[in-house]
């Protein structure tokens, strides 16, 4: 591969040009399920305000989060979660298409173990979808979908657990845990 300046801009252009529905949808999607997950470690944490400054990356925090919650450590939707961000991944730390390939047809086959087939205008879910995005985008926005109604769920199991301590510290050192959070800026 030559490495001229007129290349380099050649392949640029080229990569720009592939930016698409699914980079898009899993770029957008990974960052709120990143968001999420974030909330329900410093959420999760006595002192959450220093979860951040641990600067877990994304597989990090899927474990951690896994780790924590108190019924659904071994559901499935971990793994399609953990696999949505392998696509993301390959979209951003790679320019070899066959990569991308790889990853989405792992995604699809960890989507459709957990949901089943994926529904389509004969179903009417949702209302022509397939008119609008390709097949992989679509898989990958229905993926997105189900991954953060999961992380809600695990979100407010881990906000539950934090009131239960809350009450347990105010009944049991007077609120002290309490004092000693900083409100967040």
């Amino acid at each position: 591969m030559e490495n001229t300046l007129k290349a380099i801009h050649d392949r640029f252009i080229a990569e720009v040009g592939r930016v698409d529905d699914v980079v898009q949808i899993l770029l957008k999607g990974h960052l709120v399920m990143e968001g999420v997950l974030t909330e329900a470690l410093e959420t999760f944490a006595l002192h959450g305000e220093f979860v951040e400054d641990a600067r877990l990356q994304m597989s990090q925090k899927i474990a951690f989060c896994r780790a924590i919650s108190t019924s659904d450590q071994e559901n499935k939707m971990w793994g399609l979660i953990s696999q949505i961000n392998t696509v993301r991944n390959a979209l951003s730390h790679s320019l070899e298409p066959g990569r991308r390939s790889k990853a989405i047809a792992k995604l699809r086959g960890i989507y459709e173990e957990q949901f089943g087939e994926m529904p389509d205008s004969t179903k009417g879910i949702p209302n022509g979808i397939e008119k609008d995005f390709s097949a992989d985008a679509a898989l990958c926005l229905y993926a997105v979908g189900g991954a953060l109604g999961f992380l809600h769920a695990h979100l407010e199991e881990v906000k539950r657990l934090k009131a239960f301590v809350q009450e347990q510290d105010a009944a049991l050192n007077k609120g002290a845990m309490q004092r000693s959070e900083k409100p967040k800026a």
